[in-house]
Order: C-alpha cells, then structure tokens, then sequence
C-alpha cells in the first residue's frame, strides 16, 4: 500500500526517540519465572531482535516479574530511519504537523499539512499520533480523563562517563541515597527524590527519569505553555542533579549530561472513542475477545504522583486481548487508531501505552487498513470484525 507517515517531530521513533524513553515495555508476558516469552510475534518481535543485532538495544533484562530491553534512543531512532529507508511505498514527511481535516459524512477524505500547499487524499486514516490530534481535528469523539487523574509527565535524560559498577543495582541504591542525603541537606531540589537511574546498551552511559508534579488540576498535557514550563523546570533538575553527583557519588566523577529530550515524556492525553472500549478489568482478567488482533501484557501502571507507580497485575499474570474494534473509530468509517490514544479507559491505558504493545497495535492497524482499502466499500462493516481479524491475528502472533 502506498503510506504517508506524517510525524510532528523532526527525528522518528516517537517517545523513544524524542523523549528518550530508554526501556521497550510489553514484549514479554509477565511472569514469575525467568524465562522470557513474547506476547506478540510479527513486527514487535521482528523489530526488537533486529534492534538488539543492531545493537541498539540489549536484553531482555528481567525487572521484578517484568522482562524489557534496555534501548539506546538515538540508536533507537538511526535504526528506524533505516527502517523506513527499505519502504518503497512509503514517504516520511518529518517536522510535519496537521492542520485540517477535511470530511464528508462518516468518512474522512483528506488532511492538510502545514508543509505541503495541497491536501493530502487518501482512503485509509491511522491515527498514532497519542494526542488524537487527527481524530480530534476531524470531530471524533474523544476522551481524556480528569485533570486530578491524568498520569505525570516524566523528564528523561542521558548521563555519559559514568563507571559500570556505579549503574548496577547497589551503585542504583547508593544513587538514591545520595540524592535523599543532598535533600535533606538543602543542596537538591525535593522534586528530584524519586529520580531513577538505569543502564542502556551503552557501556558508560545511564538514563535518569525524574517524574515532575502536574500541579493536580491545573495540569494539561495539551497545552504547550504547560509543556514548555516543563521542559525548561526539567533541564534545571538535570543540570542541579549532574553537579550534585560529580561531587558526592563514587563513579560519577567525570559524569556529563550528553542528551536532553526533545520534549518532556507525556503518559496520557487524549483517547479516541472506537467501537469497544478496553476498561481496566478487562486487562485484570486477561479478557478475550473474537475479534483480537494482538495481546496487551503489561500490568496497570499509573503514575498518579511524581513519588512513583502504581501497579496492578492480571490476575495469574494472563495477558489480555486487544480486539480489533478498539482500533476503529465509532464515528468515521475509515479512521484506526494504534498507541496510547486507542480506545479505553483511563485504567486500561495505563498498561496499553507501553513501546512493546504500541508495535503491535501499529501493526494490527495497518493491516487492517490495507483490509479497509482493498475491500469493495472501503470500510470494516460492523459485525465483520472477527473474520477481518482472523488472518491479522495470525500475522500478528506469527513466530511466537
């Protein structure tokens, strides 16, 4: 199918990219052994070897019952460009960002680019954006939760010239401590007590998050002054927390900031409503549908407060099904959806927006829409969505 991937940041790879999202979450089932299974094949597990080969990535690296792979971000986002280099079909158009949205009924027909004078005609539409910005712009109904509820941002950095032995789970304990003792002593700012260190693929490099307090009802992820007041407090954290470990952390001597993010780690925005609504039991009780295109096995993680996260496990640790209808808009006949603005609850989204799903979905999606484009009346009639997604499903859960 001839695509047009149209993405508002200038570097692909989305959060792993630009907000240096360091670890792929959702690959594996959760387990209390500790031997890693794939919830999904196809492109998740494609991909994710070949990022380890490229050795952009190392792992799985086992985390309490949770396996992930640790992931280098700008390595992350050299190997997609390589990825979308082999596409013939494909066109990237990066720095690019939506405008309007033309539509006629129930279906949507075109959208236009603040990069490009003429708009673009296309039959099939996948919203990844995680804000729902296209299907908002379209008149979509969409869902965000309440301010006092959303999910904090995160503030993630890299730290280069750090000792190996200062980055293992002792060295990540003597981290914390030192942090809490330049606390209490009035030398670091309160708001970098819960701050996180982990190793990446890179021999000397850590990535540090710091999760910053939305400020309860006051906070919106979608409004850029927000964002921007983020961005700069994060910085200021960073660069407070660099000096502070120079000085008083055995290993980080030399330690320098080499990486910032382009922009701060956003959680949760907005959701798209589709034709079933994933809720937060369904994920608990690892629920199975007819119509499933992949797996979600990630537990309920919400970050409620910037002092850490909440989770919830499946029960018997079973993963649940992500049935094709939350991957179709309600209201426009020819709109998908994949990544965290799929649709569901405001519970359920906290285990459906880690990297390891969002592959699977993406793919889910875009099968669904080549369905969509070759089919006689351009669209996924209600009521046919089981036998559309039997052949996606096996796709999907191939190499498993």
């Amino acid at each position: 199918m001839r695509t047009l991937l149209i993405d508002r940041a200038l570097a692909p790879g989305g959060n792993a990219a630009n907000a240096l999202v360091h670890c792929i979450c959702g690959l594996y089932i959760i387990s209390p052994d500790m031997i890693p299974r794939p919830a999904n094949g196809g492109f998740a597990l494609e991909f994710a070897l070949a990022l380890v080969e490229d050795g952009a990535a190392s792992g799985p690296v086992r985390m309490d019952r949770l396996d992930v792979l640790l992931q280098e971000p700008l390595l992350f986002s050299r190997f997609c460009s390589k990825l979308l280099s082999k596409e013939k079909n494909l066109t990237f158009l990066p720095n690019t960002a939506i405008h309007r949205v033309d539509i006629e009924d129930s279906r949507i027909l075109s959208v236009s680019l603040d990069s490009l004078a003429n708009p673009i005609i296309a039959t099939a539409f996948i919203d990844t954006s995680g804000e729902a910005d296209l299907a908002h712009l379209a008149g979509a109904e969409c869902e965000s939760a309440p301010p006092e509820k959303r999910q904090q941002p995160a503030y993630i950095f890299s730290i280069a010239h750090v000792k190996m032995d200062a980055v293992d789970e002792e060295g990540r304990l003597e981290f914390s401590r030192v942090i809490v003792m330049g606390i209490r002593n009035g030398i670091l700012d309160p708001r970098l007590a819960a701050a996180v260190m982990r190793p990446t693929c890179i021999p000397d490099q850590a990535q540090v998050t710091v999760d910053l307090d939305a400020e309860g009802d006051h906070y919106s992820q979608l409004n850029p002054e927000f964002l921007t007041k983020f961005q700069i407090l994060g910085k200021n954290l960073a660069t407070q927390l660099e000096t502070h470990l120079r000085s008083q952390l055995t290993g980080f001597e030399e330690c320098e900031i080499t990486t910032f993010p382009a922009h701060v780690g956003i959680r949760e925005s907005r959701r798209i409503a589709g034709r079933h609504q994933l809720t937060g039991q369904e994920i608990l009780n690892g629920a199975e549908f007819d119509d499933t295109v992949c797996r979600s096995a990630w537990p309920i993680e919400l970050r409620k407060t910037a002092c850490g996260a909440e989770m919830e496990y499946p029960g018997k640790n079973k993963p649940c099904s992500i049935p094709l209808r939350a991957l179709l808009s309600k209201d426009f006949d020819n709109l998908l959806m994949a990544g965290r603005c799929i649709s569901s609850t405001h519970e359920a989204q906290g285990a459906l927006r880690v990297i390891g799903t969002c592959l699977s979905m993406g793919q889910a999606a875009g099968l669904a829409a080549a369905h969509l484009v070759s089919s006689s009346n351009h669209c996924i009639e209600p009521g046919t969505e089981a036998d559309v997604a039997n052949p996606i499903r096996k796709i999907v859960f191939e190499g498993i």
